[in-house]
């Protein structure tokens, strides 16, 4: 419970720029609160964290979207300076044969690089996020804010529609009274989409959150045509 209670500090620490000031002050309310209750569940730390990262999440969405065009733009930029001049050398030639700054996160070109180097690298990476966490920010609440703010909104449609779409599971879980182990898979899908949007689990692609409706209408019907064929009875799903 402690790590969710941490990732619920960290995604407060992290808020992207220009969230309405009564969504911060909630959120700190929030956290504090369940920090300083010994008496605290697990359950309890994750429904406030799903509310309040739902909350967010259109933020968050769009702020990673700026800062990942910034880190393409720019980021070299920011890097280069913080290595030595063998590792800025060793860099370029990672990117001749096709890496990019974004592969550095990933690990994946561990080999091109020796322990030593990658240290280097892990240390330098670290200060260019910061620095481009500044700079981003600086940019959306003066020349980008209008663009920011579009995608803010554009993530607050698609969220709305997430919604929709999890609370049509939760009305087929809650309808199927013959065939219990589906409307608990129902419901544990619908929980695992609700901890991916405040970051407790992969984040829900929109496709996929449409995709499970038909998935478990379909599961349903099938289940129904089993039942009155007589393959098995309901309680037996």
């Amino acid at each position: 419970m402690q790590s969710t209670l941490a990732l619920f500090r960290r995604l407060y620490n992290t808020l992207p720029p220009l969230i309405p000031e009564a969504t911060k002050q909630k959120m700190a309310h929030a956290v504090q609160h369940l920090e300083a209750d010994p008496t605290v569940s697990l359950a309890e730390v994750e429904d406030t964290m799903i509310a309040f990262g739902q909350e967010v999440w259109p933020w968050s969405q769009a702020y990673r979207e700026f800062l990942a065009l910034a880190e393409a733009r720019v980021g070299e930029h920011f890097l280069l300076p913080k290595l030595s001049p063998a590792l800025q050398h060793k860099y370029h030639e990672f990117r001749l044969y096709g890496g990019t700054l974004r592969d550095l996160h990933s690990g994946r070109p561990a080999e091109w690089f020796t322990a030593e180097e990658r240290g280097e690298l892990c240390g330098a990476l670290v200060a260019v996020q910061q620095e481009l966490r500044e700079y981003v920010n600086r940019a959306l609440v003066g020349l980008e804010k209008t663009r920011y703010l579009r995608r803010v909104n554009e993530f607050t449609e698609i969220l709305k529609s997430i919604r929709g779409q999890l609370q049509a599971l939760n009305v087929l879980a809650a309808s199927e009274q013959q065939h219990p182990t589906l409307a608990s898979e129902i419901r544990a899908q619908v929980r695992a989409f609700e901890l991916g949007l405040c970051l407790l689990a992969p984040e829900p692609d929109h496709g996929a959150v449409c995709r499970s409706v038909d998935f478990f209408n379909s599961r349903r019907e099938h289940l129904q045509r089993l039942t009155t064929l007589g393959v098995f009875a309901p309680a037996g799903n």
